[in-house]
């Protein structure tokens, strides 16, 4: 056994991964109830990473200085820059751009998670057999479900798709997670 330098080019497509790994996590929430929040928890994180790291891709192949200017743009200004130079028009009022909104909003308050007292005054049904079996708490906690999660990764991918096209960009992004070109040198000894 010996040494040896392995050299070359790598390049990543982080929202590849991102994506990955909410679909991996809604599939693992779907199997059991066991972990099921924490699983819709990083289903959701994930879905927003993947907005944010699709923003940054697209910003790096439209723009050669994007590494330079992404800081001075927040996730959802990156993403109204896009659609006025791509054309696509956009409403935050419904799905699927209402669900980005509630995935930054969902994502920042886990990035910055406080302890929090919350009081509570809704209205549930009431079931007699099972008089504790509802939901109350942090808005992050009311909006960590299921249905939301499937939504998340749906929705995500429709934003996406939707950009990447106007962009005139035709190829399967999702198919292509990076890759690269290696050499090993052997040390001779």
């Amino acid at each position: 056994m010996g040494k040896a330098t392995v050299s070359g080019r790598s390049k990543t497509n982080t929202f590849v991964y991102m994506r990955i790994g909410a679909k991996h996590m809604l599939e693992q929430a779907l199997r059991s109830d066991e972990g099921q929040l924490y699983n819709i928890i990083s289903c959701l994180t994930y879905s927003a990473f993947t907005l944010e790291a699709y923003f940054n891709h697209l910003g790096k192949m439209r723009n050669p200085n994007w590494d330079k200017i992404e800081r001075k743009y927040p996730k959802l200004k990156k993403y109204k820059l896009f659609c006025h130079e791509c054309n696509v028009s956009f409403d935050f009022e419904k799905p699927p751009y209402s669900t980005m909104i509630e995935l930054f909003s969902f994502r920042d308050c886990m990035a910055h998670g406080k302890s929090t007292v919350d009081y509570v005054a809704k209205e549930i049904d009431f079931n007699s057999e099972l008089p504790n079996q509802f939901s109350t708490g942090p808005s992050w906690r009311e909006y960590a479900t299921i249905a939301n999660a499937e939504k998340g990764v749906r929705d995500v991918d429709a934003i996406i798709f939707e950009l990447h096209t106007a962009a005139g960009y035709t190829d399967n992004l999702f198919n292509n997670p990076g890759g690269g070109v290696y050499g090993v040198q052997r040390h001779e000894t």
